[in-house]
């Protein structure tokens, strides 16, 4: 792939697409909460720093929606028989690890892994999202597959999320899901693995044409996808120079070090202007990868087992491959506003959430920011959000749902996180120590699974 050295076509690319306008469709079925149903990923799952975890699916976006449309949630003990909104509750510190905490000092991984704590509840869970499926993958697994991931302890064998969903006869299904069609190839460094459009747009619309055909008369939203690299920690937080453990850049006679890599001519040089290190690779950073040769005889360098070896292309995104992300993620885009029109389907401008928190936002005097684990919307992984996050998320589906049916569904608020999650608001990222535990946890951002092939078109009456 050429590389350019210049960031203009990449923020070109991002400022063509920063909103895209979302119509809005007569919504179809009505907003009737009686049985909701959500589909998707880590995100409809509450997974945050590397964790999927009681503690944290409680203030899930799914979780919060129901609340405020006025469920309760199921506790460990509720059976099928209750009037409950079920989530798959696995015990702290989580799965598939413990959880990404800050100590005092830095960031560290919580010991152990948590269990389900609701195994044997006698129906299909209400939220039926597992961390890293793709679009594809909620009409292919069943969790009785031992590559099915989290599904295991999600869907239990019991069916993919499309047909559980469909099992609970819903009265009102939420749908946020396609994140993993590009977040593995974004964390890998390299956009090799999209999905194809085509691939993305079949399966889309043969979700939601499967899940219409199933509950003909429910209520349903689904939303966009986040296009900007400039919104997320995983893309927006590391330097392109080398770093200290407290990812502060390292200065030599009052310059930053530029990291280098292989060139495409062959030859070893700076990484190209513009480029992108995301979070994930972080364990190539601590091991030296990209400090130039001359370190090598340089404590504290010199104790890295990889000093003076070029970062590997797997470790930095290139303004010409942004440029490749931002139009495929702005392509599924507009499939998935294509498909929900035809279908009646109001449409969350997630998009329009995630540009908005380039430039932070305030509450009462309460700046929240997408700053790497001090900012407050994200969760220590640096991709997944924070509870405030995923509340903020809840509110925009809110406000669509609200305008889309007529309803009067109340925001949530976020003012009672600001005392539960004391580590957001009491120090700065530049304090920030980040250990080899939880630098693995934050390249645990999806669970690879294979792709369903697109299926054959077939004409009327065969």
């Amino acid at each position: 792939m050429n590389r350019i050295r210049s960031f203009a076509r990449i923020a070109a690319v991002i400022s063509a697409v920063a909103a895209l306008a979302v119509p809005c469709f007569a919504a179809r079925g009505k907003a009737d909460f009686t049985r909701f149903v959500v589909i998707g990923d880590s995100y409809g799952a509450g997974f945050e720093a590397g964790s999927l975890n009681e503690h944290h699916q409680v203030f899930g976006w799914p979780a919060i929606i129901a609340q405020q449309a006025g469920l309760t949630l199921c506790t460990p003990t509720s059976t099928a028989a209750d009037n409950c909104f079920a989530l798959p509750l696995i015990a702290y510190p989580g799965l598939p690890g413990g959880e990404s905490v800050y100590n005092g000092a830095g960031l560290v991984t919580v010991p152990g892994s948590g269990a389900p704590r609701m195994a044997g509840f006698g129906r299909p869970y209400n939220d039926l999202a597992v961390p890293g499926y793709t679009v594809g993958a909620t009409m292919l697994f069943t969790g009785a597959e031992p590559t099915s991931g989290l599904g295991q302890a999600i869907l239990r064998g019991l069916g993919t999320e499309v047909d559980q969903a469909i099992a609970l006869h819903p009265t009102f299904i939420a749908i946020w899901i396609g994140g993993n069609d590009f977040l593995g190839a974004a964390s890998a460094g390299s956009p090799a693995t999209l999905t194809p459009l085509a691939t993305f747009t079949t399966q889309y619309g043969a979700m939601l044409d499967k899940l219409t055909a199933g509950a003909p008369t429910a209520g349903m939203v689904v939303g966009t996808l986040p296009n900007n690299f400039l919104s997320v920690p995983l893309t927006s937080t590391l330097p392109t120079v080398a770093i200290t453990p407290s990812l502060a850049p390292v200065i030599v006679n009052g310059a930053p070090i530029p990291l280098f890599t292989i060139l495409p001519d062959g030859t070893p040089g700076p990484l190209p202007a513009g480029s992108i290190v995301p979070l994930s690779a972080l364990p190539l950073l601590q091991q030296g990868y990209g400090l130039p040769p001359q370190l090598k005889t340089v404590p504290p360098f010199s104790s890295l087992p990889h000093t003076g070896e070029p970062l590997p292309d797997a470790g930095y995104i290139t303004p010409a491959e942004q440029a490749i992300f931002v139009q495929r993620i702005n392509d599924y885009n507009a499939a998935i506003v294509a498909a929900a029109g035809a279908r009646d389907i109001p449409v969350a401008d997630i998009t329009g959430l995630f540009n908005s928190f380039v430039g932070g936002l305030n509450f009462g005097g309460v700046a929240l920011t997408k700053t790497f684990i001090s900012g407050g919307i994200f969760s220590n992984d640096g991709t997944h959000l924070s509870d405030i996050g995923y509340t903020l998320f809840a509110n925009q589906y809110i406000k669509t749902i609200n305008t889309a049916y007529g309803t009067h569904i109340p925001a949530a608020s976020i003012t009672k996180f600001f005392q539960n999650n004391g580590q957001t608001f009491g120090f700065g990222a530049a304090n920030v120590v980040v250990s080899p535990e939880a630098a693995k946890n934050m390249t645990i951002l999806s669970i690879t699974a294979p792709e369903p092939a697109p299926a054959p078109r077939r004409r009327a009456g065969h």
